[in-house]
């Protein structure tokens, strides 16, 4: 070997020892100090003591007074792995616990033993678990417990327990799934816990929990020190960031504790938590009036609060099913998910039943959603698969067998090591939000928006440059536009209201599927008239909207894939049933040139007949339109032929013959014209015109 590598080599070992010696991490107790600094010495020493006494005391309040004199003396000496230790502790039960990880490896690096430190493994293991570091965590996790003799089952149980997470968390970890986690910023996160997300289902309307002193309705502190649990809201416009949050004010807060549990999708009533005690709280509903203004809380009653702790509800879309979380007795776990029906006749909700093993276990279930597909149910748990303290999961029920399924964990990094909680979906399934505690928040629990991405579409990274680690640089980019995931929702708003006193009228408006003529939503409007419903995109929507002794309304609405996260606005009209009156059937099909009824035609007349057998005396006019291809002796008679046909039906159905007369008008009464028809610019286009002159219209001739 010739002298220059010989030089070289020897400048490494030795750089390499110089930094070994300079790294090295040295225990200095505070008492083998060298003074230089007497009355900051005895200051530190002093904040040390009292430190000490809260310490000792051991509970979730003391050990943050703890902290307060421990982070003093630190400022003065931060080298003694006594005080390290302490300062590790207290983090990890503080709302900092992510610094708890350099105190406690400062312990461990400067020979800390388990003669000194007992629990240091413990402490470390915990910390590095929140870190991600599983399989630091791991080995120390077991490394404790070989030091746990046979009579500490119970920690023994807990820290397998906290394995299994980590080796969850692992997997989770290496299949992460393709989404957005973003923080919502300082217009609604703070310094202080903010949890507890509820959004309307079009996006625009934020209700959450806050302990903040800023506009606090209590003003007080709790027990715990912190200012009571309020109810805050922010709004903003389609795409745009939310507003400054302000307090909902005092017709929903109190003097107590007053949390966000649930909201309807239209947005107008709100379930919302009543602190008791630590032990006892209750939920309650409030709905908005025509003025925007929310009325008096009600009490949900006695089958849904007990004398324990109910702290989360959701309702179905109906608002006939509500799933909610209490820690009542006779539950599997700690808390537990229960479902009540609302009973129509004592207009009260029913008796509540426990969702079962499969759903609950014998840890904490909570946080609670219900998905608008009245099938899909999100909650957070500290039990089944788990990456570390409270995970969000998904389980459906099927209606046949009446049984949940086992309830899958959604994935990293929507959840995390520690507790991930609360989450709720917008109507489009584009975003979700949630509380999450982790790194970099602005506080304890701040709220976060998920945003998914879908499956990957390898045509567009391909165009872009890009590859999966890159997702970041779409942000901004239209290509991100098409990866959301693949269960699109649009927003269907609407009102209900009697074409002549513009009176709301509270009908049943149902979404069928032309397809297959299956009713896919039914709802009824508020009592304003207004609906809003989030439906799937890729179908063909006959809407209806009926009620006794009215005319009915109809309209058609066609959803693309391509529609997602779009808004789409219907305002019916009907009037009473009085001779002269004439309402539009837009759902009765005939393809073109053609007098016979499409399959989806029936459930719309089968509404026609309903009208008919409630009205006995009813005689009605029944006429044909066409649209303006072909001549008009053709069309007229073309006509013709298609009334006959819809009263050939409601003749089949029973209807005599003399209550139904049919005239036809061919293209006469055109509702799209041929000079609207030639500027529209797509084949599609101009088919769903013609389709749309292609009607039968019901003239009420006698009552």
């Amino acid at each position: 070997m010739n002298k220059k590598m010989m030089k070289r080599i020897t400048l490494i070992i030795l750089l390499f020892f110089s930094y070994v010696g300079f790294s090295q991490v040295v225990d200095e107790p505070f008492d083998k100090l060298v003074l230089g600094d007497k009355p900051g010495f005895n200051a530190a020493v002093k904040q040390i003591k009292l430190g000490d006494i809260d310490y000792e005391r051991g509970s979730e309040d003391d050990m943050a007074n703890a902290l307060e004199h421990y982070v003093k003396a630190d400022e003065f000496h931060s080298k003694s792995a006594y005080l390290n230790y302490r300062m590790g502790v207290c983090y990890l039960y503080s709302k900092q616990k992510f610094k708890a990880k350099k105190h406690l490896e400062f312990v461990k690096a400067s020979g800390g033993t388990v003669e000194d430190y007992p629990d240091l493994d413990f402490y470390l293991a915990r910390s590095k678990h929140l870190d991600g570091q599983f399989d630091d965590a791991i080995v120390l996790f077991r490394s404790y417990k070989e030091t746990l003799g046979d009579s500490d089952e119970e920690m023994k149980f807990y820290i397998n327990k906290k394995i299994q997470e980590c080796k969850v968390g692992k997997e989770l970890a290496a299949h992460p799934v393709r989404v957005w986690v973003d923080n919502l910023g300082p217009n609604i996160n703070g310094p202080y816990s903010d949890f507890g997300p509820v959004i309307s289902a079009d996006n625009r309307e934020l209700y959450f929990t806050s302990r903040r002193p800023e506009g606090n309705i209590g003003g007080e502190k709790d027990e715990t020190g912190y200012h009571y649990e309020d109810i805050y809201t922010a709004t903003r416009s389609f795409g745009e960031d939310w507003g400054a949050a302000k307090n909902i004010g005092k017709d929903v807060n109190t003097k107590s504790h007053d949390a966000t549990v649930g909201i309807s999708p239209d947005g107008k009533s709100l379930i919302t938590y009543h602190g008791i005690s630590r032990k006892d709280g209750n939920l309650l509903m409030t709905k908005r009036d025509d003025a925007g203004n929310w009325e008096k809380l009600v009490d949900m009653g006695d089958a849904i609060n007990s004398n324990y702790h109910e702290e989360a509800a959701t309702l179905s879309f109906d608002e006939k099913k509500l799933f909610f979380v209490s820690d009542k007795p006779g539950g599997t776990g700690g808390h537990d998910i229960y479902l009540s029906l609302w009973d129509e006749g004592k207009s009260t909700w029913g008796e509540a039943k426990n969702l079962g093993t499969v759903v609950n276990t014998e840890f904490d279930e909570k946080g609670v959603f219900f998905h608008p597909d009245n099938k899909t149910l999100y909650f957070s748990s500290a039990g089944h698969k788990t990456m570390g303290g409270l995970d969000i999961f998904k389980t459906e029920y099927n209606s046949e067998t009446d049984e949940w399924s086992e309830p899958v964990n959604i994935g990293y990094p929507i959840n995390t090591p520690d507790d991930d909680v609360y989450f709720v979906l917008s109507g489009n399934e584009r975003y979700a939000y949630y509380s999450s505690f982790r790194e970099g928040g602005y506080g304890e629990k701040d709220i976060y928006m998920i945003t998914f991405l879908g499956e990957v579409k390898n045509p567009i990274f391909a165009s872009s440059g890009l590859v999966n680690g890159e997702l970041d640089s779409l942000r901004d980019i239209s290509i991100a536009e098409s990866m959301y995931m693949s269960r699109d929702m649009v927003i269907v708003r609407g009102t209900v209201t009697d074409a002549n006193t513009e009176a709301p009228i509270m009908s049943t408006v149902t979404f069928t599927d032309v397809a297959t003529n299956k009713v896919m939503y039914e709802l009824t409007p508020e009592e304003d008239g207004s609906f809003m419903l989030a439906v799937k995109s890729g179908y063909n929507y006959a809407i209806t909207s009926t009620k006794p002794d009215y005319t009915i309304a109809s309209d058609n609405l066609v959803v693309r894939q391509e529609d997602e996260g779009k808004e789409f606005n219907y305002d019916f009209l009907m009037e009473r049933l009085t001779p002269g009156v004439e309402f539009t059937l837009r759902n009765i099909y005939f393809d073109y040139d053609k007098s016979t009824l499409r399959h989806a035609s029936v459930d719309e007349l089968n509404k026609l007949l309903k009208i008919m057998e409630d009205n006995a005396t009813l005689r009605v006019e029944l006429s044909g339109h066409t649209d303006s291809r072909g001549t008009a002796i053709y069309n007229l008679a073309l006509s013709k032929r298609r009334a006959r046909v819809a009263k050939d039906y409601l003749v089949s159905k029973g209807i005599a013959s003399n209550r139904i007369e049919t005239k036809g008008y061919g293209a006469k009464q055109l509702v799209v014209s041929d000079s609207q028809l030639e500027n529209m610019s797509s084949v599609r286009e101009k088919e769903e015109a013609h389709q749309k002159n292609r009607r039968t219209v019901v003239t009420i001739i006698e009552k």
